[in-house]
């Protein structure tokens, strides 16, 4: 999922939506940081609500119990490494469309 950093920071870019490139960099990466969070909670909510008392089972059945805190750290550094590759080839190649497309309009 972090990789969708990038697609959200190039529609960001090419609509304007913001002015400031910090926050064109950072807006993704703490999107799918949350997005991630918001996963974590639902996907705990519903094994909670299916059994109330499974508690450490719920956990133990995934094999760790830091697995919530792995795909959250593995998004993160997913939306890091999107922004990366944006910051690299994306800008660039947005900025190029846009003189293309100016050109031939």
């Amino acid at each position: 999922m972090g990789l969708f950093a990038y697609p959200i920071a190039e529609i960001l870019q090419r609509r304007k939506l913001v002015n400031s490139r910090w926050l064109l960099f950072l807006f993704p990466i703490f999107s799918i940081v949350t997005l991630a969070a918001l996963y974590e909670l639902f996907e705990w909510g519903i094994a909670n609500y299916a059994d109330p008392d499974a508690g450490i089972a719920v956990l133990g059945a995934q094999g760790d119990i830091w697995d919530a805190q792995k795909d959250m750290l593995a998004d993160t550094l997913g939306a890091c490494l999107g922004m990366l590759i944006f910051a690299r080839w994306g800008s660039s190649h947005a900025s190029r469309s846009a003189s293309l497309s100016n050109k031939f309009s």
